[in-house]
């Protein structure tokens, strides 16, 4: 089908702005399998049926949420605000991205509208955005590189003040990269710490979370207990350690259950 007919038929589903929904494909009828995402300037569509061609990007006037925040906007201290580079482009312009996305399980999480992922023309890198916990606006973001080349592997873009975070469940895992909190997000509320070091400005975040699990490899295990003990001393009372022989982003979903919920 020629991407004008995609369009039309796409546009017609009318979805929300800044919304990401998974809906039937009216293409090649299958079911949940195509996500479509509305996003301020840009409506985005893409097919996972490895029978069907449908996707495109189409740009799209401003909308009324977009022109609210420009005469009546909120006040975001300075460093907090993070322009999005035009170098990022939707994430299934490259297939090594995609494939990475879907050997570490973060594509579910993607499909359904839990992360935004990117890929950075620039930089060959897959990029999960960074949102702010209560205005879901984009603070920063995380790439990481799809070469062996490109240095460091995972890269830090904006300030490192937000922590990563995917998915919305009443329980949070705390892990050291994006993949992780992506692949454990249909559990509990992922939440990567870019590495083992806990930044305090995290605490009021974490408050509002039921238990919160910290999940890191062996090696750093006296780091995950001072970690819980930081949480703790800011009311978190029930914080779990499980310290882990692989990453969590190698599992799917029931593995992961069972890791952090088995005894």
């Amino acid at each position: 089908m020629k991407y004008k007919e995609q369009l039309s038929i796409v546009s017609a589903f009318m979805i929300p702005p800044d919304t990401t929904m998974r809906l039937d494909c009216p293409f090649c009828h299958n079911k949940n399998t195509l996500s479509v995402t509305n996003d301020d300037y840009l409506l985005s569509w893409y097919c996972f049926h490895a029978s069907c061609k449908a996707k495109g990007t189409e740009k799209k006037g401003v909308s009324m949420k977009s022109i609210k925040k420009i005469f009546d906007p909120q006040p975001v201290v300075e460093s907090d605000i993070f322009n999005v580079p035009d170098s990022f482009k939707q994430v299934y312009a490259n297939q090594k991205a995609v494939n990475w996305a879907k050997a570490y399980n973060c594509w579910e999480a993607w499909s359904w509208g839990r992360v935004r992922l990117r890929y950075d023309v620039k930089q060959n890198r897959l990029v999960f955005l960074i949102k702010d916990f209560e205005s879901d606006e984009i603070r920063g973001a995380v790439g990481r590189s799809l070469d062996r080349e490109t240095q460091p592997k995972w890269y830090m873009y904006g300030n490192k003040k937000y922590p990563f975070y995917c998915g919305e469940m009443e329980d949070a895992i705390l892990v050291e990269d994006c993949a992780s909190a992506c692949a454990v997000s249909s559990v509990a509320t992922g939440i990567a710490m870019m590495g083992t070091s806990y930044n305090d400005d995290w605490n009021k975040y974490l408050k509002k979370f039921k238990t919160i699990f910290i999940c890191l490899d062996r090696d750093a295990t006296t780091k995950a207990f001072d970690i819980s003990n930081k949480i703790r001393y800011v009311g978190n009372t029930k914080v779990i350690v499980k310290i882990l022989d692989e990453d969590l982003k190698n599992f799917e979903t029931e593995k992961i259950r069972s890791i952090i919920y088995d005894k």
